[in-house]
């Protein structure tokens, strides 16, 4: 498990939230990308830096109509509608790389399948990125500079089902396109626009429905994927040459990626185009329907309209059944009659450049951990239940759970990014009538490459009927604590027990300089920390610290083969209440 959690931590994604290390000696700040994010809670209908434009097909916007989304309800004019930036994002205005996560959330009504006409709509990411001189730029942003390219990625419903049996598309029930659902609906992730040829057309994102096998009015629900109400977005861009587009869906770890190389058009020199779209025109009718296929009525009745005449049958009424019968598989535009909602769109740098970036103070609800940190094994994280919280839920059967930050690059170099810096987390714990335990898994690397004490584990460790103490090493007893053979970082004297008790309970783990280390405690933010003794790496272990791997937190209860530890599930499961995670540049005071 502990390899799991450490090859985890080097993996890469993530999104923006404001860093709060308030006491730190800072670094001179490079311009933050960050302050461009928009999770449009105010009711105030302002969207600032963000405008939706045309304005002529747009009938409403508001921010209040439904707290925490932009509504936007379109006036049918047959144009799409995007979301941009009061500006363009120049390539060399930000540290490379950075991200953006884009948040939609699917109308349920359209879901719900409560017209008698086709539902059909797309609504996704749009991405224009520009190859020329920005001194070409127009002024106005609803002109496109000269050698720009675009990609729009889109989550598509096409057809109906409600509750009683409506026709929809009913070129696609039981197919393999809508994984033979027996309604006449379907959900696709697509790729369309000229950047990257090779991220267009059906990206082969599979949903699941459940319902009757064979049956005439269709499915009960749909999930995962492109059914899911909660849509996520996702670009990257990584250097001037290469980027990263992905989608995700509600709060289920992951996303589905793809790199995209755009060096044929030559190095990117900005962002034109960033934000959310709304397929509004008619690229569902004529060019989609046409690309999966659904653009032509079935062979059977072209050979049905044929046969008519040479029965005797080619009375008006006739004729107006074969039409209406046609009619039945016709791919529609969208209807105007459903709204659109945009959830939030966020940026944030993603490199040892701005680790900082990592830091969030979990306090907008419903926005997914999962945004800049994997979530893996046997716990269940969200923001929802408690507000201001990532709320962690250990599932309580022998193994783990991990929180590891996604982020490019595999670590910290020293050579290139210098100390001071520190990691901090606050938390709640469990009730401590049952063991458990939370700490950081610190890799630390010389300049060979080689493990540290193969990997740090500072943290808090509770024993019933004994207390919570401080960790430094993380073993697999829970009655029992046990130092670390190599980094074993102490205290002159334990934390006292009043303190490892606080609601919340703040940890500060710090590298002073590349051979240097410490942790520190405290009860509130205005309290003065309780700092460790400073461990010396090159004292004690004969080098120093050239790269610090990012460190996911973790929590143990057991391992295979081994007794439970009396955790359990309901009625006994734990919950950590997480109530920020913060990297930063300096030294606290």
């Amino acid at each position: 498990m502990s390899r799991l959690t450490i090859a985890i931590a080097m993996l890469v994604v993530c999104v923006a939230r404001r860093c709060n290390s308030e006491e730190l000696t800072a670094k001179p700040a490079a311009r933050d990308i960050r302050k461009l994010s928009q999770h449009f809670i105010a009711r105030d209908d302002a969207t600032g830096p963000w405008k939706f434009v045309p304005a002529e097909n747009i009938a409403r916007l508001s921010t209040s109509e439904h707290a925490g989304v932009v509504t936007i309800a379109e006036a049918g004019k047959g144009k799409d509608i995007k979301g941009v930036l009061d500006a363009p994002i120049k390539i060399d205005d930000y540290p490379l790389p950075w991200e953006f996560h884009l948040g939609l959330i699917q109308n349920y009504q359209a879901m719900k399948g409560l017209s008698e006409r086709q539902i059909n709509y797309a609504i996704g990411l749009n991405l224009a990125v520009t190859f020329s001189d920005p001194a070409t730029w127009p002024a106005d942003r609803e002109q496109t500079p000269p050698d720009t390219h675009v990609l729009q990625l889109l989550v598509v419903h096409l057809g109906n089902v409600g509750e009683n049996y409506r026709t929809g598309v009913p070129r696609v029930k039981g197919t393999a396109l809508n994984q033979f659902d027996p309604s006449p609906e379907v959900y696709l992730v697509y790729g369309r626009g000229d950047l990257a040829p090779t991220a267009n057309g059906n990206w082969k994102m599979n949903y699941t429905w459940l319902g009757f096998e064979g049956s005439v009015s269709g499915s009960w629900s749909k999930g995962e994927g492109p059914a899911n109400s909660i849509l996520r977005f996702r670009t990257g861009v990584l250097n001037p040459t290469t980027l990263q587009v992905g989608v995700g869906y509600g709060d289920h770890a992951g996303w589905r990626m793809r790199t995209i190389d755009v060096s044929r058009f030559g190095k990117m020199t900005g962002i034109w185009e960033i934000g959310p779209v709304i397929s509004a025109d008619r690229w569902i009718p004529d060019v989609l329907a046409a690309e999966l296929d659904l653009d032509k009525p079935p062979e059977w009745l072209k050979s049905f309209r044929e046969r008519l005449p040479v029965e005797g049958k080619s009375a008006p009424t006739d004729a107006a059944l074969v039409k209406r019968i046609e009619d039945l598989f016709k791919v529609d535009p969208p209807d105007p009659a459903f709204e659109y909602y945009v959830d939030y769109a966020v940026f944030y740098g993603n490199g040892p450049e701005n680790f900082d970036h990592l830091s969030d103070e979990f306090d907008v609800p419903g926005f997914l951990a999962d945004q800049k940190w994997y979530i893996e094994g046997n716990g269940i994280a969200e923001t929802y239940s408690n507000p201001g919280y990532c709320t962690v839920t250990l599932l309580g059967m022998n193994g783990g759970w991990a929180m590891c930050p996604i982020v490019s690059g595999d670590g910290i170099d020293l050579a290139r990014y210098k100390p001071p810096f520190e990691f901090e987390t606050a938390f709640i714990a469990p009730d401590d009538a049952i063991p458990w335990n939370l700490w950081w898994t610190f890799n630390l690397f010389d300049t060979d490459g080689k493990n540290l004490g193969q990997g740090w584990n500072p943290g808090v460790q509770n024993v019933p009927g004994q207390g919570r103490a401080f960790i430094n090493h993380f073993g697999f007893d829970p009655k029992r604590v046990v130092a670390s053979p190599l980094l074993n970082v102490e205290f002159a004297e334990p934390p006292p027990q009043s303190l490892l008790a606080a609601k919340p309970l703040s940890m500060l783990v710090q590298v002073l300089d590349d051979a240097h280390l410490r942790v520190g405690f405290r009860a509130a933010s205005g309290d003065a920390w309780r700092f460790s003794q400073v461990f010396d790496t090159q004292k004690t272990l004969g080098r120093r610290i050239a790269k610090i791997g990012y460190p996911c937190l973790a929590s143990m209860q057991g391992k295979q083969g081994d007794r439970g530890w009396g955790v359990g599930n309901y009625p006994t499961y734990q919950r950590f209440l997480i109530d920020r995670v913060r990297f930063g540049y300096g030294v606290s005071k």
